[in-house]
């Protein structure tokens, strides 16, 4: 079971893929990355709502890739953020080590590529 102190399955069931498909094995972001994601949560110092963790292979948003992504890695989250808020998630998460953070009017993805260089980030807007 993954959790911290303010990040549990029970509370944010959006950690775990839920794209209801038959086949879909629930598969949620990894320990590791939720400790990551608790910095960010500590650093705003206020609630974060994950709109989208993990996902399986069978995901709306997955079935179209070739190689797996941050989500069905359990190395990527979507949080919930507007205006102002959505700057100071992208520096949290700078600070707590996210490498792959991509910026939408809505949300923040922050994601983890273990791929990627030490000292490297990738960004993007949506």
């Amino acid at each position: 079971m993954i959790g911290t102190e303010n990040f549990t399955l029970e509370s944010d069931p959006k950690l775990a893929c839920t794209c209801g498909h038959v086949d879909c094995d629930k598969r949620t972001v990894e320990q590791s990355f939720l400790v990551r994601l608790q910095v960010v949560r500590d650093y705003v110092n206020h609630g974060l709502s994950v709109t989208s963790g993990g996902r399986c292979p069978n995901h709306l948003n997955e079935i179209h890739r070739v190689t797996p992504a941050d989500h069905q890695k359990g190395l990527g989250v979507d949080v919930g953020a507007s205006g102002l808020t959505r700057g100071n998630i992208v520096k949290a998460g700078i600070a707590a080590g996210f490498n792959a953070i991509g910026v939408a009017k809505t949300f923040v993805h922050l994601g983890y590529r273990e791929e990627l260089p030490k000292g490297h980030l990738t960004m993007w807007v949506y």
